[in-house]
């Protein structure tokens, strides 16, 4: 089968999640079908200026065409436009406009999409222009893989026919399907895959020599940022050092976009390599993510592959849902759970062993790729058989 690929960015520097999923999945899926990636020259998704050369190139061995952006993103507007769609009454107008301002405007990406003789397009991320203009162009081609989370953008009443119209969708998690369904209805041929988990085995890492880590610590793998509950997560672990003389330090790994306190036991690590995340989930006595807005965290499942706990904000129905299909981590709601939750764990090694070693049986059982790529065939061959709906 001839498979196109359309993701907002694509790059061995890239770090996002539905781009890394997207390369993931086209990287196994090429093994047996015709597969390219098209995207475009952007690198920073906070302005999408052009950063990679238009035009064809290789990307971890996949055959990857870049395109343009005809013009970078204005913060300055693109605030404007969310207040207006996401707070207050507003008008279909004013939703095509927020996709504008939301970018990565590459019209030469969608002709491409028009063009291509692909007979199944995977559009990755509904939320940008190129997702929503290729889903357009690809027609009765189009199989969306939403990456969904729980927050305002989701009701934009503009994405709702672009769901319904698609050939089919791809879920990540059940949650994500009940989260789409409830604004899109349930009509669209679908599937639940999951997304695969590959840690290979690295070399031991010196982590006080590296990033000065000589005590127990707890960590946080991911965008530094309000978005990602990495501002909330910094206030309620400080109150809970200044109630608990025993605290570990918390360390965060990840490219920062917030100014995080000075304290002794909160310790920005900046961005780390594959090897160095391994060492550092390997090391730590648990993995945090207090992120409310999550379609699948693939750290959590990594944390789980090396049988460490999680503790997961429960606002966010994914990972209440992942740690509790899993019985491989806790989740809370606000301080008060997180701190008994948090103690809890410190406190009892037996507990933090027990589900470590659940979490990493559910991943070896669930997150194998050999699964994984059985439930995305089984898929796209249904969706290929299955009538266009566009």
């Amino acid at each position: 089968m001839k498979l196109a690929f359309v993701v907002q960015r694509c790059g061995e520097e890239v770090q996002g999640g539905a781009e890394s999923l997207c390369r993931a999945w086209a990287k196994r899926l090429a093994a047996r079908h015709e597969v390219e990636i098209l995207t475009t020259c952007a690198l920073d998704y906070s302005t999408w200026t052009d950063h990679y050369p238009a035009g064809p190139a290789t990307v971890d061995g996949l055959r990857v065409t870049r395109f343009p952006v005809i013009r970078a993103r204005d913060p300055r507007r693109f605030a404007l436009y969310s207040d207006i769609v996401l707070r207050d009454h507003h008008t279909a107008d004013e939703e095509r406009a927020w996709i504008e301002e939301n970018g990565p405007v590459a019209p030469a990406l969608v002709e491409a999409v028009r063009a291509s003789s692909a007979e199944l397009v995977l559009v990755f991320s509904y939320r940008y222009w190129t997702s929503f203009h290729a889903a357009g162009a690809a027609g009765s081609r189009a199989v969306l893989v939403p990456t969904a989370e729980d927050d305002p953008v989701l009701a934009i009443g503009a994405f709702a026919p672009v769901f319904r119209s698609a050939r089919g969708h791809l879920f990540l998690t059940p949650e994500e399907r009940d989260l789409v369904q409830r604004v899109a209805g349930d009509g669209v041929p679908h599937a639940v895959t999951g997304s695969g988990v590959e840690l290979p085995e690295s070399a031991p890492l010196d982590l006080d020599a590296r990033f000065g880590l000589d005590a127990p610590y707890v960590l946080y793998v991911g965008r530094l940022d309000g978005g990602k509950g990495v501002d909330v997560l910094a206030r309620d672990w400080l109150r809970f050092c200044a109630n608990h003389a025993d605290a570990p330090v918390l360390a965060l790994a990840g490219r920062s976009h917030l100014s995080l306190p000075e304290h002794p036991k909160l310790r920005a690590l900046g961005p780390v390599d594959e090897a160095e995340k391994r060492a550092l989930l390997a090391g730590c006595q648990l993995f945090v993510l207090p992120s409310p807005h999550e379609s699948l965290s693939i750290a959590v499942l990594e944390a789980w592959a090396l049988g460490r706990p999680v503790l997961a904000n429960g606002r966010c129905a994914v990972l209440a849902g992942q740690c509790a299909r899993s019985d491989g981590g806790l989740w809370y709601e606000g301080y008060g759970e997180f701190e008994q939750a948090l103690r809890l764990l410190l406190e009892r090694a037996d507990l933090r062993a027990a589900l470590g070693r659940q979490g990493r049986e559910f991943v070896e059982r669930e997150c194998a790729w050999s699964a994984v790529d059985g439930r995305l065939e089984e898929a796209l061959a249904r969706f290929a058989a299955a009538p266009g709906r566009g």
